[in-house]
């Protein structure tokens, strides 16, 4: 369930134009009371909504090959967002995968994440060349980390009053649903594109002070080869929120 296209809001789509045009120096297409990003093949458009309450949550795919470069980057600029003293997050078994957390515009919480099951062939988009999982030459010194190493939305954060009754629904439509989830926080989809569901009023991990809310967002996606029996469709999962899965 490749992540195409996110429509949702922000509370300053001044302050989000300048945060990804010149902290993560991704494209940016600015036009009145909106603002578009591209990160790989994804783009989000914000509309701009001053009254939106809570913050948000996305993540980036990255090459698990570039996670070192990455976390020297953010290190460096936006900084990482950290649980005790932790600031590099090993995820459950069934994810095969690690992130990096760091803080975004309008008071969003943004992620990196390397998915090691990924095929070595997926495409970055518009990035000729990147790869999900490309070795490294031994002997060569690592580019630095730039925006076209983020590939793609890899994770949209999603408020829903019922976290396992959304689950389930997706579920029957053949979205996957993740181990680990609880009845507040359920990621729902496949390795290469997933919702992550949450209650209304719960913290974004790793902090304590970025609160759920529940603004509208569209999130346009396709069925993918690592995703096999996805329903294509319109799915209505919460007032104002909706999924839709396209052949």
């Amino acid at each position: 369930m490749q992540i195409m296209s996110v429509d949702t809001v922000t509370r300053s789509t001044a302050e989000t134009a300048a945060y990804y045009e010149t902290v993560l120096g991704l494209p940016v297409r600015k036009e009145i009371g909106a603002v578009e990003v591209t990160v790989g093949r994804s783009v989000i458009r914000f509309r701009e909504d001053a009254d939106a309450e809570g913050d948000q949550h996305y993540a980036f795919l990255i090459d698990d090959a570039r996670f070192d470069a990455a976390r020297a980057f953010l290190a460096a600029g936006p900084g990482l967002l950290s649980d005790g003293a932790r600031t590099e997050f090993e995820a459950q078994p069934a994810w095969n995968a690690r992130s990096l957390y760091f803080p975004g515009p309008d008071r969003s919480v943004l992620e990196v994440i390397a998915r090691r099951d990924l095929p070595s062939n997926l495409g970055a988009g518009h990035v000729s060349g990147a790869k999900a999982s490309s070795p490294h030459v031994p002997g060569t010194q690592p580019a630095p980390f730039g925006p076209g190493d983020l590939l793609s939305v890899s994770e949209v954060g999603i408020a829903v009053p019922d976290v396992a009754g959304t689950a389930d629904r997706l579920t029957d439509a053949g979205i996957g649903r993740y181990p680990d989830g609880s009845a507040t926080f359920s990621p729902a989809g496949h390795i290469d594109g997933m919702l992550i569901l949450v209650s209304p009023g719960r913290t974004w991990f790793p902090t304590s002070d970025r609160v759920v809310a529940e603004p509208p967002v569209t999130v346009v996606a396709q069925a993918g080869a690592a995703s096999p029996g996805v329903v294509p469709g319109r799915y209505e999962l919460a007032p104002g929120r909706v999924l839709v899965v396209r052949p």
